[in-house]
């Protein structure tokens, strides 16, 4: 089943703002309301449907969710898939993540995006397929994703990784400085708190000792 089109729905694109999307559902709600429509079937069914995109798009979780189903999972146009193609749909999914407020974002579902662009029969397919620069330039996208991934979901995307480069040791290598950037930036954020605390009582014991 094709999944409804929400911004079309609402006549919004989908760069909109919050603000834009929650003037153009009261816009619609307006003209379409049962209050204001009566008996008018036709007005009903309309509301309805503002209405369920209206919840979907005005929640950033849903809405993230929304983009990765309705723009990235839809397969009716790709029933053959090549290496050519999922280097395409990475470098897409890279695209749309650069944009993103990394603060906002659903870890989950783009973890499983990831998982989803690179499972068993996809990899099957560029092992086949041989083409190094298309999985060079899938690897390096997967890379820009995963930055904004909590560490513990990077580990198992970037092993996989790693049987992608296969022999490439220049790829291997950039993946493991990568895991390791993620590594001490999870850390950082663990003990920074903490460390700031220490640092804070440590100068103070130190100015206790000068005066």
């Amino acid at each position: 089943m094709i999944a409804p089109d929400y911004y079309q729905t609402l006549n919004v694109s989908p760069n909109a703002t919050a603000d834009e999307i929650k003037k153009a559902y009261r816009k619609l709600a307006l003209k379409y309301h049962p209050d204001v429509a009566g008996e008018d079937v036709g007005a009903a069914d309309k509301f309805r449907n503002i209405k369920a995109a209206y919840d979907v798009l005005s929640n950033d979780k849903t809405r993230q969710a929304y983009h990765y189903k309705h723009f990235y999972t839809d397969v009716k146009e790709q029933p053959i898939v090549t290496a050519k193609s999922i280097a395409e749909k990475v470098a897409d999914l890279a695209k749309f993540t650069s944009a993103l407020d990394p603060y906002r974002l659903d870890h989950e579902g783009l973890c499983d995006q990831i998982v989803q662009l690179l499972n068993i029969h996809n990899l099957n397919v560029l092992f086949q397929s041989k083409e190094a620069e298309l999985i060079k330039s899938i690897i390096l996208n997967t890379l820009k994703c995963t930055q904004l991934l909590p560490y513990e979901m990077v580990l198992s995307i970037h092993e996989t990784l790693i049987k992608l480069a296969d022999k490439n040791e220049s790829l291997i290598k950039t993946i493991h400085q990568e895991t390791l950037l993620q590594k001490r930036l999870h850390y950082w954020d663990k003990y920074k708190f903490s460390l700031a605390i220490f640092i804070a009582l440590l100068l103070c014991f130190i100015f206790f000792l000068l005066v």
